[in-house]
């Protein structure tokens, strides 16, 4: 996450606040940097599809899924372990020096929506969708 182009609310904002103010510190004191921003990780949304609930659920749901919002907006996907290895190659090329190094595969791009139906299609089974609204999520997260 770019956490200066991003738009949270609490509690998430007050993360994102002292990131940025470390960012400003960095640059203001001339310390070299190359920032990464990775979205998703697959280990801590992919291993049961993101469902907030029940709390610890550990694998994807059989029966029903919960889809925030509509389902339709996109979110990149990334192993850890390729995390890494673009993190370290950045070390190394002077092209990443002072700048934010996104890690955007566009094969690692999908909608709430496909990741449902990949899971549906790998199970051979339909799945009762919940779709949860906006202003549920914002209230939920209040």
């Amino acid at each position: 996450m770019d956490v200066d182009k991003v738009n949270a609310v609490e509690p998430a904002m007050s993360m994102v606040v002292e990131k940025i103010q470390i960012r400003r510190a960095i640059e203001a004191e001339g310390i070299p940097y190359t920032y990464i921003a990775c979205n998703c990780t697959n280990g801590s949304f992919l291993h049961n599809l993101i469902q907030l609930e029940p709390a610890g659920l550990t694998a994807p749901p059989r029966d029903k899924i919960n889809i925030l919002g509509e389902g339709h907006v996109t979110a990149v996907f990334n192993d850890e372990v390729d995390i890494g290895t673009y993190t370290i190659k950045a070390v190394d090329d002077p092209r990443t020096l002072n700048k934010i190094l996104y890690i955007k595969p566009p094969g690692n791009t999908f909608s709430f929506n496909e990741l449902g139906a990949m899971w549906e299609k790998l199970i051979g089974k339909t799945l009762e969708k919940i779709y949860i609204p906006e202003e549920q999520i914002l209230t939920d997260i209040e």
